[in-house]
């Protein structure tokens, strides 16, 4: 009867061994982007994302093409990212139905900061937000695509001094290629434009079709290029 009872006692042990090893191999397993640098392309959710930024644990990646055309709000009205229809879409069905679950796993929920047009201050700015799934703000884009100060030059004029789009050396690497077509087409950025009239001039920022940061934004009606950006954990 000891002899059984030692001998149980022993099995539990190793049983309990085993699993703490295993549990501990499993939380050890590495990112399939444990190895993603900036400039890097990674695939996930069947496209091809390019790398942004690297950061301690995660890895910023924007999607190399754009994966759809869709309005920025299904109104034309004062509007601002965290109640926006798009935000909405890409946090939800986007994330749900492009990823799998074990992506989804890989993908970091982020606090994103969203000030207002650093040149039509009127517009506003929104709360801070957190998503899985989001646009780059005007700020983002001028850090991971090129700055070449005209931004900063804008933000010291009157609100709507002038109506140009911001075009530089940087214009090349800015232009997106629609999916559907495999041609250049404009996309948004989550960061409201020019806001004289909250019902006839509200508009979010956006990168033309051949890379100009248009920073007084299009309607937010019209049907933009989505480049969703996330986060992922390497």
């Amino acid at each position: 009867m000891r002899y059984y009872a030692i001998s149980f006692a022993a099995f539990a042990l190793m049983f309990i061994l085993t699993a703490c090893s295993a549990s501990s191999e499993s939380a050890r397993t590495p990112s399939p982007f444990y190895s993603a640098a900036a400039g890097d392309t990674i695939h996930l959710g069947g496209h091809d994302w390019l790398v942004l930024d690297v950061k301690d644990d995660r890895a910023l990646v924007i999607s190399e093409k754009i994966l759809s055309r869709r309005m920025w709000h299904y109104e034309q009205r004062a509007m601002t990212w965290e109640p926006s229809e798009i935000r909405q879409y890409l946090n939800e069905s986007f994330f749900y139905d492009t990823f799998s679950e074990e992506e989804r796993a890989y993908i970091v929920e982020v606090n994103n900061v969203n000030n207002m047009n650093p040149w039509f201050g009127s517009a506003g700015s929104g709360s801070d937000t957190v998503d899985r799934v989001f646009l780059l703000s005007l700020e983002e884009l001028m850090l991971y695509f090129g700055d070449s100060g005209i931004l900063g030059e804008l933000a010291g004029l009157p609100h709507g001094a002038i109506s140009i789009a911001i075009t530089d050396d940087y214009n090349p690497g800015r232009v997106a290629i629609d999916i559907e077509t495999d041609r250049q087409y404009w996309w948004w950025l989550r960061t409201p434009g020019r806001f004289v009239s909250p019902w006839i001039d509200a508009s979010a920022a956006v990168v033309s079709g051949g890379g100009d940061v248009v920073v007084y934004g299009l309607y937010l009606v019209m049907e933009g290029g989505v480049r969703p950006a996330l986060w992922v954990r390497i």
